[in-house]
């Protein structure tokens, strides 16, 4: 609803001020007198407009504030497919393919917060940790499984970005007009007035609409992605040495960075992440690599290359020709302290060889991991369509 009112805001104070300057240069260059006078009436609007605009967004951001929350005891069933919520005789039922994350946050109640397509955000209180963590595993939400990804922010800052940039949008406009009114001595070209305001408009409205954004935190199996407004850092856990919480503050100290990475969240789900990260930690430290395992890298071969030297690896499609078995190829593609291009192989092979399900357990490995460009690739590989522009976004 927040959302929907958001955009009726939007509309109600751009719109009107649109219509009127397109009807407006349409009326100039088609010397259409219809469509100047369309622009005056329209333009009669933009003061209504305006203060229906307000009123909205304030409207938006008040039910934005306010969490939705139904108390009472409610029948949680979890599978593969989905999740489905009983209370009395209500029943709703979410997809799997609808819930794109979740997290266990211990505090100050034991809740699962689960992320939901568009946005949304659903809390489902649990007594223990431990059903939380029950429920990430029946929906295949657990660290082992997939990613999560939590972003550190409210919908109310980005409604608040949204009224920022129609402030300095109508200031943009008033200048500009100012500008052009000061050549009385010919008539307003409104085509160039409308592209003198658009290109103005265009830099804040990036500015404001990055700056606006919240902090993502992405937590995978091979590492913590970090973006920020204006930067985008990669923490893999081979460079990670220490998590600590203070307060509603998550620190993630690593290697050769005197200072850590430093995140602000509830206090709750500052711990969340913080026990998500030291178990995917613990997952990524253990085993050491199979003998033979590198070579499976990709040593500058192009991928068609690569591609065929992992075939004819192979006879028959024997993998002791390699060196390697079964397990050692599947050890290397779920191993997150591995090199990207070994797990990048260990799915070619994987493939080249037929070995079963090997599509279903490749797309496991690329849900699981926090690096995008890692995740494409081996989304690709899956495919069997992996190219050069996907490997050389993998290399950091």
């Amino acid at each position: 609803m927040g959302r929907v009112l958001g955009a009726l805001a939007l509309l109600s104070i751009a719109g009107p001020m649109l219509v009127s300057e397109l009807a407006a240069v349409l009326g100039q260059k088609l010397a259409s007198p219809l469509f100047g006078q369309m622009a005056r009436d329209v333009g009669a609007w933009r003061g209504a407009g305006m203060l229906a605009g307000i009123f909205l967004a304030l409207l938006s951001a008040a039910i934005t504030a306010a969490p939705l929350a139904r108390r009472g005891a409610v029948r949680v069933a979890a599978c593969a497919t989905g999740l489905r919520l009983t209370r009395g005789a209500a029943v709703r039922w979410i997809p799997r393919a609808a819930i794109r994350s979740g997290l266990v946050v211990p505090e100050p109640r034991s809740h699962v917060a689960l992320e939901l397509r568009g946005g949304r955000l659903l809390e489902v209180q649990v007594e223990r940790e431990e059903e939380g963590a029950r429920l990430l595993a029946a929906l295949g939400l657990g660290p082992a499984a997939r990613r999560v990804a939590v972003s550190l922010g409210s919908a109310s800052r980005e409604l608040a970005a949204g009224c920022a940039f129609l402030l300095v949008s109508m200031l943009c406009f008033h200048w500009v007009f100012l500008r052009a009114d000061s050549f009385r001595g010919s008539p307003l070209d409104y085509a160039a007035f409308a592209a003198r305001w658009l290109v103005l408009s265009l830099l804040p409205a990036w500015l404001i609409s990055r700056g606006a954004r919240p902090t993502r935190v992405v937590v995978g199996s091979d590492g913590v992605l970090v973006e920020r407004d204006f930067s985008r850092d990669w923490l893999p856990y081979t460079e990670l040495t220490a998590i600590q919480t203070r307060d509603d503050r998550l620190f993630l100290f690593r290697q050769g960075h005197d200072v850590p990475a430093e995140l602000r969240a509830g206090r709750g789900l500052a711990e969340a992440l913080a026990q998500r990260i030291r178990e995917a930690h613990e997952r990524a430290a253990g085993g050491a690599a199979p003998p033979g395992a590198e070579a499976l890298e990709r040593r500058g071969r192009e991928p068609a290359a690569w591609r065929e030297d992992l075939r004819k690896m192979l006879t028959a499609g024997d993998y002791r020709a390699t060196g390697l078995t079964p397990e050692d190829v599947l050890h290397t593609l779920d191993d997150a302290s591995a090199p990207p291009d070994r797990r990048i192989g260990a799915a070619l092979l994987l493939r080249v060889t037929g070995y079963p399900e090997a599509q279903s357990l490749i797309r496991v490995a690329a849900e699981s991991t926090a690096d995008d460009e890692l995740r494409a690739a081996l989304e690709r590989a899956a495919e069997d369509e992996l190219d050069e522009a996907s490997l050389s976004r993998t290399v950091r």
